[in-house]
């Protein structure tokens, strides 16, 4: 932990003194802009009255709304598409435009009022700094508290109007203008908005509340790299977002319509707008570097096991980075990557409402973020496998809003270096309907140096290519864009959300933040299809650009490789969900079950002096296999065995037939991918008396995701039995409902242990005392076998 910054203590001062010093600030504002409504003061507000900190904006002054051209409004940056000679920094979506409120400065009591024309776009919100609490610090206006938002399906338009985002509405409409308001107060944000600003943040009746003022907290005084400020900064002003994703064809980066017009009103009438000279935050924003072109090593650190990271807030993501990419993958640096992000923002897990929310400063509340490293050296490539969830086509002739599992989704590259001229500029990004996709919606993008394109990564071989660009780390960034409905409580309802979305209700902050209480990998923080995305988490791959040209054309997803290296650490197989015997054992400490549970320091070991011995893994499904990895003992190893696979268990196929002379790793790939429910290795001579074989592990590079939630009613197994278990996620209590007789089920965990059979059945299913994660229920109803996954958080 010697690079991870001391924590502060928190709270930075008490909140009651903090919201007296930002109500004294406001009333200043207030007086002045009466007595400038009077004609007593200056257009221009005397730089007393400016709270101290500010370095975006100067020279502010008043206007009356009606004089305001859109320029004075909004710091802008529009969509467009990626230019490797001239990179944005911030990690913005190259398909959305951002509009950001050049003076976001005005008194507590007044509200804003915005207005504005529905562009045409496929997603669209406002989002404002909360209500001021004197709890939560919102730092170089980057780092801190969620913001309030509004979602586009939400807004309710003028009388006469259509709102064009709701479902099935017309996207074609003419009339489409809206109004709403927003409320500049203090106090609690979630009281301060009926208690609408909780998950899935969905607020009605065209009125919110925020604040255009922040205090910074300690990174008033100094910066993340703890260097202090030559002038201490507690105060800065708010922020109003608003966000475009993917504006229509031809309607240019705003959608087809003019920027929204902001204006203020006093609680006793009198309407204006502050304004400044923006030119600093403007010039920021239209900042581009080059790619840079650097080589660097691969990082030992990041290796095949390693799935996605999901984002509770850009200071916490930097701190637990540094810690994953040093390897200090143990939970007294989570801890103090906890602490840290605490004392500099006031948000942490067991935090009150909303400092415990996943969406965070500057980013997107509908928007689950998803991140990861990417090492790719020359003459390699970087391999994403998957299935694309379904969204809304927004494209040419769609004239309708339609449903979907996602609104938006994308998969960026951004530059990480910390030395980097321009901190966190897109590299490279991948949408949505530019996904090259299968019959099933399974994809392959390949990334790599345009030198290094593999010649069969084309369009025409049903191959997605990214231009890496010229750097070799890189980090990737998942945005997955849900618009959930607040009343689906089954997966039901039609809006634009999957139950198998990483959203905060299920990947929660105790087991979806590395850092959190209780963080579970298995969720998607590993590289696998096991987890709660099932096989709408990307896959990862790497391997020689001579190795993906030698699978030739006509590839499927299945086709690629599993990425598999020597380190003595258990992988992501999915041996693990199946079950094992072996013809014998050394003793109870080395039974068979040992080779499949995940954990090295574990082991099946043979009888002394038996060195022709079966160990047989049944899978729990029909699978292909792509890969076999076996962990021997160094000193006691198989030196001559076979590995084979059968459909039935009856009828053999030989995968291989090897010999060895050391122990350690042994990888077997390049199999023919005939699908197989077991597998078995036969050793016929072992280095020793015995042999000790830490993991028997199978992989496979296929998926069967759901194509429905798994919380909706399904039909399942090629069974006409209608199944379902409900509510799902919850906190262990299940409902089970099914068309006939239940007569038992099982409760399976993570890595295929039966963990409890019940007879005598009753429609309640009581797991509350059963830790956190995912784990397989087995229905039997009459002759049928009915599966289904469940979430307890």
């Amino acid at each position: 932990m010697a690079c991870l910054p001391p924590s502060d203590p928190y709270p930075f001062a008490e909140p009651d003194d903090l919201v007296m010093e930002a109500e004294a600030i406001s009333e200043g504002l207030t007086e002045y802009i009466r007595a400038w409504h009077r004609g007593d003061a200056d257009a221009r507000i005397p730089a007393n009255l400016i709270p101290a900190g500010i370095t975006d904006s100067k020279d502010f002054y008043l206007k009356r709304p009606e004089d305001v051209e859109p320029g004075e409004t909004w710091a802008t940056r529009f969509a467009r598409p990626v230019d490797l000679d001239s990179l944005r920094g911030g990690i913005p979506e190259p398909k959305a435009t951002y509009l950001f409120l050049g003076t976001a400065l005005a008194p507590f009591g007044s509200k804003m009022i915005i207005e504005g024309e529905f562009p045409r776009a496929r997603f669209f919100s406002f989002q404002i700094t909360a209500p001021f609490n004197g709890r939560e610090y919102y730092a170089e206006r980057q780092f801190g508290q969620a913001e309030v938002s509004l979602v586009d399906a939400d807004i309710e338009p003028l009388p006469g109007h259509v709102n064009p985002f709701r479902l099935g509405a017309d996207r074609t409409a003419e009339n489409r203008s809206y109004r709403f308001e927003i409320d500049l107060v203090t106090g609690d944000p979630v009281a301060q908005n009926d208690n609408q600003f909780v998950y899935p943040y969905r607020i009605e009746g065209n009125r919110l509340a925020g604040a255009l003022l922040v205090h910074q907290g300690v990174l008033g005084y100094k910066d993340i790299l703890q260097q202090p400020r030559a002038e201490p900064a507690p105060w800065n002003l708010g922020a109003l977002w608003v966000r475009i994703y993917r504006p229509d064809d031809g309607t240019g980066p705003l959608g087809g319509v003019e920027m929204p017009r902001v204006s203020y009103e006093l609680a006793t009438g009198e309407r204006f707008f502050i304004g400044s000279d923006f030119s600093t935050l403007q010039a920021r924003a239209d900042t581009t570097v080059p790619n840079q072109n650097k080589v660097t090593a691969a990082n030992p650190n990041y290796g095949p096991n390693e799935g996605f990271y999901k984002s509770w807030g850009i200071s916490r993501s930097i701190l637990s980075g540094v810690a994953v990419a040093n390897g200090w993958n143990d939970r007294d640096s989570a801890r103090r990557v906890a602490d840290v992000h605490l004392g500099w923002t006031g948000r942490g897990e067991f935090q009150a409402a909303p400092a415990n929310y996943e969406p965070h400063a500057t980013t997107n509340n509908y928007c689950n973020y998803l991140g990861r490293n990417i090492d790719l050296l020359p003459g390699q490539v970087v391999v994403l496998t998957g299935k694309l969830p379904t969204f809304p086509d927004t494209g040419p002739g769609a004239a309708t809003m339609e449903s979907g599992q996602v609104r938006f989704w994308s998969i960026g590259g951004i530059d990480p270096d910390p030395l980097s001229p321009l901190p966190a500029t897109t590299i490279h990004s991948i949408a949505d309907e530019e996904v090259i996709i299968d019959a099933d919606r399974k994809y392959i993008i390949v990334y790599s140096r345009p030198e290094d394109r593999p010649a069969n990564a084309t369009a025409a071989n049903g191959i997605n290519w990214v231009n890496a660009g010229t750097q070799s780390n890189h980090g990737l960034m998942l945005r997955w864009v849900s618009v959930r409905d607040k009343s689906d409580t089954d997966g039901s309802a039609e809006d634009w959300y999957t139950s198998l979305a990483p959203s905060e209700d299920v990947v929660d902050w105790s087991v979806g933040d590395w850092a959190g209480s209780a963080y579970d990998p298995k969720l998607i923080g590993t590289n696998w299809w096991e987890g709660h995305m099932s096989c709408y988490l990307p896959r990862y791959h790497t391997m020689p650009v001579t190795e993906f040209e030698a699978l030739g054309g006509g590839l499927r997803m299945a086709d690629v490789p599993v990425w598999l290296d020597e380190r003595y650490e258990a992988g992501p197989a999915f041996s693990v969900l199946g079950s094992v015997v072996a013809t014998s054992q050394l003793d109870a400490d080395n039974s068979a079950d040992k080779a499949i549970d995940g954990d090295i320091n574990t082991t099946w070991s043979n009888a002394f002096g038996s060195p022709e011995d079966t160990v047989t893994l049944t899978l729990d499904t029909l699978r292909g296999i792509s890969a076999i990895r076996l962990l021997w003992n160094p000193f006691f190893f198989g030196t001559e065995y076979i590995l084979e696979a059968s459909v039935d268990g009856s009828n053999w196929r030989i995968l291989g037939d090897y010999e060895e002379t050391s122990g350690g790793v042994k990888i077997y790939r390049n199999f023919d991918r005939q699908p197989a429910r077991y597998v078995r290795l036969i050793t016929k001579k072992v280095s020793s008396t015995w042999s000790s074989l830490a993991e028997f592990e199978v992989y496979d590079n296929d998926c069967e995701c759901p194509s429905e939630p798994p919380t909706s009613t399904t039909r399942l197994m090629d069974s006409d039995i209608e199944f379902r278990v409900y509510p799902n996620p919850s906190n262990g209590l299940f409902q089970i409902s099914a068309e006939g007789q239940i007569q038992s089920i099982e409760v399976w965990d993570n890595q295929g242990r039966l963990l409890r059979r019940d007879i005598e059945t009753e429609a309640t299913l009581d797991l509350r005392g059963y830790e956190s994660g995912i784990y397989l229920l087995k229905v039997q109803v009459g002759d049928a076998t009915l599966v289904k996954r469940v979430i307890i958080h």
